[in-house]
């Protein structure tokens, strides 16, 4: 029997059947403010990831807009100097026919006095009265009159003239080609660089971004514009763009020993790796020049450099050596002509390189 004062019944299981309610209740109302507080947090992490990859589909786009330019100046190039190439071919071979006509009209003329000598007066009328030599060598009456060694005289001499005449017309075709090809370049050559001009300021701007949005990137180069690989750095520290144009064509029949990295005039060229600067100069064709030589035992060489700023003495990797410009034979093109040498000696492609860390 339940003393007095105690529930009975279904009364007597109410207030315990409460605390479980409150208890179910207190869970339940812990789980939902967790679930509702873990909402902005993956929300916030797929916008990270939405931001990231945003950030590198731009930087994709805007490298892929430099690519395709200097790609198109790239064929350029080599076109022009495919064609340059052969008009030097073709003023050799001008200049070359016009000293044998020189020696063969030499020859002429003494052939022409000693017919006359020899009393062929016929023949010396025939020699003057014609208006060029093609004509004199058509003259079947003439070369029946004459020696051998004359006829070989006046029949080479027509030949190297005719030959002088074609290739005087086909300089003047291949100048008009050159002329063409150089105008297509230089066009080339000037959107390149309002692409970069264009792009520098939202390339580095997106780098930054990227860097804060994926914090490794911000500690895995020395700056947030220079890009790292290991030991190595790339050594353009800002936007550019390189096609693989290792033995293309260049003048004076020379083929390509380096790769050309196109930049907007005035890019940081930075020290490749740690080591020392063992020259830095001037040349016609290179205009500034530097020699790094790494502490790896390589050599690397920059070319067309607005000024060497750094002349001799260690540097580190990341270091800013000089800066990109278009000295020597690179004149209206800004661009790093960057070669590799390993371990000091010839140079080898190094495309391969620079693609790997740039």
């Amino acid at each position: 029997m339940p003393r007095d004062g105690e529930p009975r019944g279904v009364l007597a299981s109410i207030p315990v059947f409460a605390g479980k309610i409150r208890r179910i209740l207190r869970v339940g109302l812990i789980i939902a403010l967790l679930t509702v507080s873990a909402i902005p947090m993956l929300a916030g992490s797929a916008s990270g990831q939405g931001k990231l990859s945003d950030l590198k589909a731009r930087l994709d786009e805007i490298q892929g807009e430099l690519d395709s330019t200097t790609a198109k100046l790239e064929a350029a190039r080599a076109a022009e100097e495919t064609l340059k190439n052969k008009m030097s071919q073709l003023e050799k071979e001008r200049s070359d026919l016009q000293e044998k006509t020189q020696r063969l009209r030499a020859k002429v003329v003494e052939r022409a006095a000693a017919l006359y000598k020899s009393g062929g007066t016929s023949i010396l009328d025939a020699l003057l009265d014609s208006e060029d030599f093609d004509e004199l060598a058509d003259t079947a009456e003439m070369l029946s009159r004459v020696s051998a060694d004359d006829q070989s005289v006046f029949i080479e001499m027509a030949r190297a003239q005719d030959r002088l005449a074609i290739v005087e017309q086909q300089l003047a075709d291949q100048r008009k080609r050159v002329v063409a090809a150089t105008d297509e370049l230089t066009d080339l050559g000037s959107e390149l660089q309002a692409k970069f001009n264009s792009v520098a300021a939202e390339y580095e701007a997106l780098k930054e971004e990227l860097a804060q949005v994926e914090p490794a990137a911000a500690t895995s180069a020395p700056a947030p514009q220079i890009k790292a690989s290991g030991d190595m750095v790339c050594p353009v520290a800002g936007p550019s763009s390189f096609v693989d144009s290792w033995g293309a064509p260049r003048s004076g029949g020379r083929s390509h020993q380096g790769v050309d990295m196109m930049a907007a005039y005035g890019t940081p060229q930075v020290a490749i790796v740690s080591g020392t600067i063992t020259y830095a100069g001037y040349s016609g064709i290179g205009g500034n020049v530097q020699y790094l030589s790494g502490d790896d035992g390589n050599l690397y060489v920059y070319v067309h450099q607005i000024e060497n700023t750094v002349s001799s003495g260690r540097v580190s990797a990341g270091q800013v050596i000089s800066y990109v410009g278009d000295t020597g034979n690179a004149a209206g093109m800004p661009q790093l002509h960057f070669e590799f040498h390993p371990g000091g000696g010839g140079a080898v492609n190094p495309y391969p390189l620079v693609a790997s860390i740039c």
